[in-house]
């Protein structure tokens, strides 16, 4: 099915109505966490990162230092939202290749559910209060398409070049910081998918994301001592899915960033055209 152009959708216009959208959306979350805290804590993060991708799209109308404030409350409500995630992507990890290979976990899972306190929902509405009071602050509204595809162009041109750093040294750091850029370029894309091909980028940069995400946790968990014994069952196994993910990854991360950079803002400047 095609998607229908709307030219609302790339103006400064419409990705400020997408960032209140979103922080109202925020606020909401904070109301659930009595109920339903596990779901909300998970949808805040995400909202904080779909957030910041969006404001890297408004970045000719937001000064630097608005913007760094602005990274430094979005990095506070994702924290205070962490609680003991990674304990429990590790457990969940541990437990299926212990499962699929018939290997003995080598640490005690949390088996009685104890758990860190959960987030203040005081402290998360100043923070997003304070979020909002900077949007507002901003001319986000007053830019054109040219500016948002421009500022989109950069975070593919980043991505790319962490891609190519990633296929020179497959580097924990480069594969690390490329996800974050894949991320933005996601979240960015689904804001403008009425563009031609958004969709075909939007399913290859959420696979790419979550074959990086695999990575990094299979990382995390190959730096722990128990797991790390030199020859052991535990560490050939983690370098060996690490070895086929990675493989995987560089071949999806080829077919998602081509063509190169330059020729990928021409090309988002013809579709302008075209709305």
């Amino acid at each position: 099915m095609k998607i229908a152009r709307d030219p609302f959708a790339t103006s400064g216009r419409g990705l400020l109505s997408l960032i209140d959208g979103l922080l109202t959306a925020a606020q909401r979350d904070v109301r659930r966490l009595k109920t339903h805290e596990a779901v909300a804590t998970h949808q805040l993060r995400v909202r904080m990162k779909k957030l910041l991708a969006l404001l890297r799209l408004g970045r000719d109308c937001v000064p630097e230092q608005t913007f760094m404030a602005m990274r430094m409350h979005i990095r506070a409500v994702k924290n205070a939202c962490a609680g003991n995630r990674d304990v429990v992507v590790r457990d969940k990890l541990v437990e299926k290749l212990s499962r699929r290979f018939h290997l003995s976990p080598q640490h005690a899972f949390n088996a009685d559910g104890s758990r860190l306190v959960p987030p203040s929902s005081s402290f998360l509405r100043h923070q997003l209060c304070a979020l909002e009071q900077l949007v507002e602050r901003t001319s986000i509204e007053r830019l054109t398409p040219e500016q948002i595809v421009a500022a989109h162009a950069r975070t593919y041109r980043k991505g790319r070049r962490l891609m190519k750093l990633s296929f020179e040294s497959v580097a924990e750091e480069s594969l690390h910081r490329w996800r974050h850029r894949v991320k933005d370029l996601h979240y960015q894309t689904l804001a403008i998918r009425h563009l031609p091909g958004a969709c075909r980028r939007v399913r290859r940069a959420r696979k790419l994301g979550g074959l990086l995400g695999r990575e990094r946790d299979l990382a995390s968990l190959a730096c722990e001592r128990a797991y790390a014994v030199k020859r052991g069952a535990w560490s050939h196994l983690i370098h060996e899915h690490r070895s086929k993910l990675q493989q995987r990854i560089l071949l999806l991360g080829h077919r998602l960033y081509d063509p190169a950079a330059q020729q990928f803002h021409h090309k988002m400047e013809r579709q302008l055209e075209l709305v």
